[in-house]
C-alpha cells in the first residue's frame, strides 16, 4: 500500500517522523524512537509507509528524508486545493444569477404572515 502525502499529513504519527527527519537529518530507527518518544512497534510501521511512499529512504540503518520530493508533493496538494477553491467560486459566481431575495426577508419563502 503506498501512502498519499495528504495521508501522511493527516497522520500525525507519520508527520512528526517526516518533520524529525526533515529538521533533523538522517536518524537511526532507535534515534528517531528515542528522540520522539514513540513506541517502538508504531515507529517501525510508521517509517516502513514513509519508506514506502518514496519521502524517506533507508541506507545503511540510517533513515533519511527526500525534502525536494515532500515539498514537491506538498505543492502539488495545495495547488489540488488551490483548484477545488478557484472551482467553488467559479461555481457561486456562475450561480449569482438566482434571486436571494427570500434570504433577505422576515418571512420565509411560501409562507404567508398570520393575522389575527
Amino acid at each position: 500500500m503506498v501512502v498519499s502525502m495528504a495521508n501522511i499529513l493527516m497522520n500525525r504519527t507519520r508527520s512528526r517522523l517526516i518533520r524529525y527527519l526533515m529538521t533533523h537529518g538522517p536518524a537511526t530507527y532507535h534515534e528517531v524512537t528515542a528522540a520522539l518518544t514513540i513506541s517502538a512497534s508504531s515507529v517501525r510501521k510508521h517509517l516502513s509507509l514513509l519508506c514506502e511512499a518514496g519521502v524517506v529512504i533507508l541506507d545503511s540503518g540510517t533513515y533519511k528524508a527526500r525534502p525536494d520530493l515532500v515539498e514537491r508533493e506538498l505543492a502539488d496538494l495545495a495547488a489540488t486545493f488551490q483548484s477545488a477553491g478557484s472551482d467553488f467560486r467559479k461555481r457561486v459566481t456562475d450561480d449569482s444569477h438566482l434571486s436571494v431575495s427570500a434570504f433577505h426577508s422576515s418571512e420565509c419563502p411560501g409562507t404567508s404572515k398570520r393575522t389575527n
